[in-house]
């Protein structure tokens, strides 16, 4: 994924806390193409693992996990953050802490949406504490469904998630690495 490194070291901002913004690429103004790439490059490295769903959180995630189950032939789910009139009540919840806008959020995924006959790809846009993804398999253990491992465009890993996932047992796949940030430059490995 030489483009997206690319992109993270040429468009990617470094704000107060070491947050990677990367709103003109991945996550609020969309390459099509470069996300449609990353999805089918996430598809390809869990190709063979028997995956039924794609799952994500909203917002940010949603785009890389449509075009990862797109390339991987199956569905995509979300895990909502509110509850909405036309949401089914019946859900499966998660709380977690987002570490960007340090607000905690009870994560909702319809119980018609996954079931205990699914094998689930966890996407998401930004790994760094992995407080969204423990939430997410939390959702996944709820639903009686087998985690089929976790992919992600960006792991921080000056952060703890990915190392924490990994200690879990879990095939963690990030597609770009950022090993650290000084001096507000990003630094790849």
């Amino acid at each position: 994924m030489e483009e997206l490194k690319r992109r993270i070291l040429n468009d990617a901002i470094v704000q107060e806390g070491g947050i990677i913004q990367v709103d003109m690429f991945l996550n609020h103004y969309l390459d099509i193409s470069l996300l449609e790439s990353m999805g089918a490059a996430l598809a390809k490295r869990f190709r063979g693992s028997g995956i039924t769903k794609v799952l994500t959180v909203e917002t940010s995630g949603i785009p890389l996990a449509c075009f990862a189950a797109r390339s991987a032939g199956v569905d995509a789910v979300f895990a909502r953050r509110f509850q909405t009139g036309y949401m089914d009540r019946a859900v499966y919840s998660s709380e977690i802490h987002s570490f960007t806008v340090d607000k905690a959020y009870t994560l909702r995924v319809a119980e018609n949406c996954l079931s205990d006959h699914d094998k689930v790809l966890i996407v998401d846009d930004i790994l760094a504490s992995g407080q969204a993804i423990l939430g997410l398999l939390e959702i996944v253990a709820k639903a009686g469904a087998e985690v089929a491992g976790i992919g992600v465009a960006i792991e921080k890993e000056m952060r703890d998630g990915g190392a924490l996932l990994r200690r879990m047992g879990l095939r963690v796949e990030a597609l770009a690495t950022v090993e650290r940030v000084e001096e507000g430059r990003i630094y790849l490995k």
